[in-house]
């Protein structure tokens, strides 16, 4: 099993801190495809950096409409991924895990029974009305096989112009996937498809999860290196941020104060 990740100059600390999970817990380099590193980032790295061309603008933003807020918003593109994992499987034979360079591992983590697999959101956070932002997370995607069928798909829709690699994916599986239910493995075309539990393979939360997904906030290099020094030394990394960041939690009498205005 390798790890992949894909990352920039703005991502190095990140990428940083990845690289030590990934020696840590499977004693070996995380596999870094460059997509605007510095050379001096490049060779510094404890990784295997590989540089790539991508011939889409996977670094724009994209817009949508989100009911919650009544507005267009927008989300970074990221397309370039699918273009990633073909390289991989051009190169290399071993499963491999993609993963966002904002990620790091408090465990071993290594799958079988399934060729693909995804990290679907919490209950209370899944929208399947909503593709960009409402069914899975793609920071973190499982490929045991190269699946080509799925791939070649998924590349394709991430050569549209104003779409990200997670609205094509959650589109293109939900072909299939009724996404009731998590470890579970869905037929996609032939393709075996198991879905997860992102608060344990994808915890955006920073709490109890066996990989953390240190996304928003919580990937600003001030914010990250105080949390990364924090989990070392064994505190409560989800509590600080929340203190970090003016996050904490109403008191009953504040929430019913605001509920009586």
């Amino acid at each position: 099993m390798n790890i992949v990740t894909s990352s920039d100059a703005n991502f190095f600390h990140c990428l940083e801190g990845l690289a030590e999970s990934v020696r840590k817990h499977y004693d070996r380099q995380v596999i870094v495809y460059d997509v605007g590193l510095t050379a001096e980032q490049a060779r510094s790295v404890d990784a295997r950096v590989i540089p790539i061309d991508v011939d889409v603008d996977f670094s724009g933003y994209a817009s949508f409409w989100k009911d919650s807020d009544k507005k267009m918003v927008q989300a970074i593109k990221t397309t370039h991924k699918p273009f990633c994992v073909k390289h991989y499987f051009e190169n290399f034979s071993e499963p491999m895990m993609l993963v966002d360079a904002d990620c790091t591992f408090n465990a071993r983590v290594e799958e079988a029974g399934f060729d693909v697999g995804v990290t679907l959101r919490r209950k209370n956070r899944i929208d399947l009305d909503n593709p960009w932002i409402g069914i899975i997370n793609a920071g973190v995607i499982f490929f045991n096989t190269c699946a080509e069928k799925l791939l070649d798909a998924w590349t394709q829709g991430c050569m549209n112009e104003n779409t990200t690699d997670q609205k094509e994916l959650s589109e293109i599986l939900s072909e299939t996937i009724d996404w009731k239910s998590y470890d579970k493995v869905y037929d996609w075309h032939g393709v075996k498809v198991k879905v997860f539990n992102a608060e344990v393979y994808n915890d955006v939360r920073l709490k109890n999860g066996k990989i953390y997904h240190w996304k928003g906030r919580r990937h600003e290099k001030e914010i990250y290196t105080e949390l990364i020094q924090a989990q070392r030394q064994g505190k409560d990394i989800y509590k600080l941020f929340n203190e970090l960041t003016g996050r904490k939690k109403k008191t009953f009498l504040q929430r019913l104060r605001k509920r009586i205005k």
